[in-house]
């Protein structure tokens, strides 16, 4: 049984049918007793309406703004993938960043990420759960939202791929 980290790009979850076709392959990995992390982005797309919106509004919003609209399309993935992996008789769960732990500066739309302290993964991976996690967001030690930046579910998935690794040599360690 091993620990996957899996990551799911936008073109990867934009629609329904190819968000199912990812829980599939999430299913195939579970049903051979793996335990999985999964790391999605917004939906193709998504994220540039969002900013196009914004900008119809105002053409240089306040970046603090601009980062609680962008975590939306992540959200709305981690939803959705979780619905999908539901029903298909996979236990799972969804994460914002903040609540997989994913902790920031305070620099928005283009955060760098300080720590990440897994919040309650290895407890819902040892229920037997996939934790679907949004990627290209975290927050603040003081709870603001913030975003990565582009390419930012990708740094997301190989930061809680190497903090789960450390997390669980520190438990055997115990």
């Amino acid at each position: 049984m091993a620990l996957i980290v899996q990551k799911y790009g936008g073109t990867s979850v934009g629609n329904v049918d190819r968000i199912q076709n990812v829980a599939a392959k999430i299913k195939e990995q579970w049903s051979k007793g793996h335990r999985l992390v999964v790391v999605v982005s917004a939906r193709s797309g998504v994220t540039n309406e969002l900013i196009g919106r914004a900008k119809a509004l105002m053409p240089l919003a306040d970046e603090r703004e601009m980062d609680v609209l962008l975590a939306v399309g992540e959200q709305e993935t981690i939803a959705l993938t979780v619905i999908a992996l539901h029903a298909i008789g996979v236990p799972a769960v969804s994460r914002t960043g903040a609540q997989a732990g994913i902790f920031t500066d305070d620099v928005h739309t283009r955060a760098r990420i300080t720590r990440i302290t897994g919040g309650d993964l290895l407890e819902r991976l040892d229920e037997g759960k996939v934790v679907v996690v949004a990627g290209f967001q975290g927050v603040t030690d003081q709870g603001e939202v913030t975003t990565l930046g582009r390419g930012g579910s990708d740094l997301t998935a190989i930061a809680v791929a190497a903090s789960i690794k450390k997390f669980l040599m520190k438990r055997c360690l115990s």
